[in-house]
Order: C-alpha cells, then structure tokens, then sequence
C-alpha cells in the first residue's frame, strides 16, 4: 500500500478535498550532486496548492489530518495503461499509413497515421476514466490518529 499524508480542505457530497502535506522524490537524492533533480521539475508544471477528490466513507471535517492511500503497482499499472496505449496506438497508425499509402506519400500517411493512433488513445483512455474503473484504482482516505490536529477548543476531529 503506498500511503502519504494530506489535510482535508473541503468536505461534502460523499467525497473530501485533501491536499498533501509531504513532499516526495524518486530515490531521495534529488538535490544531491548529480542527483535528478526531479521533484523540482515537476513543481514547475503543477500548483502547489493542488487538491484531489476522495470518497468519504468515514464522514471526515475540514483541517482533518488524513493517510491517503493507492494499492501497490496501481500507479506503475496506469502508466503502462496510458504511455503504452498511446505508444503503441501512435506508432502502430503511423505504419498503418505507411503500409496502406503510395511510396509518394508515406510521410503525409505516416504523419495522419500518427495523428489518428493519438486520437483513438484519447478516445480510449476518456472512455476509461469516465468508467470511474475498479474500486482498487481509487484512492483511499484513513484518519491519521498520529498527526490529529486539535480543532475547536482543543478538540481533535475524529478522535
């Protein structure tokens, strides 16, 4: 189970609005030399202030301090679904306009070929996530009874 921690945000519906409390890295050696300094990458191309809808069963509060939690594999399992999808789909309709155009114009039918695998890709995995997909793809939320923060009057939501 691969877990990190978050703070709800907003509540209501069924579904809480968490936002992660912990930074993480690949290897932990990010910012070391010759490290990949990846993590810093990927915070120029998302806000950190960035929320995620989970289901509530548990009836949690605003400032609650959650473990959101993924099944092992799960992320690994959806890159492979999305990346090898579009890989295969892209390469496999640029051939297809290869193979089925003259010689004069098998870069224009590559090209086009190309550009419908990417289509279909979007098409299949738009399918996929409206679907909502099995109840082990979704994230999960828990109490964090070790970092419960005192709410009103010292009183620590769902303790």
């Amino acid at each position: 189970m691969i877990e990190t921690r978050a703070v709800v945000v907003r509540a209501g519906e069924g579904k809480v609005w968490v936002r992660l409390l912990e930074h993480h890295g690949g290897c932990g050696r990010c910012d070391e030399a010759g490290g990949c300094h990846a993590p810093r990458l990927a915070e120029m191309f998302q806000s950190r202030g960035r929320t995620f809808a989970v289901d509530d069963p548990l009836g949690l509060h605003v400032d609650e301090r959650v473990k959101v939690m993924i099944e092992n594999g799960v992320p690994l399992r959806a890159a492979l679904r999305s990346y090898g999808l579009g890989t295969v789909l892209a390469l496999g309709g640029a051939a297809l306009g290869v193979w089925l155009a003259p010689v004069a114009r098998a870069d224009l039918a590559a090209a086009t070929g190309l550009i419908l695998g990417i289509v279909v890709m979007l098409f299949v995995l738009t399918i996929r996530s409206r679907r909502g997909g099995s109840a082990r793809w979704r994230l999960r939320v828990e109490r964090d009874e070790e970092n419960t923060v005192a709410g009103c009057m010292g009183i620590g939501h769902g303790t």
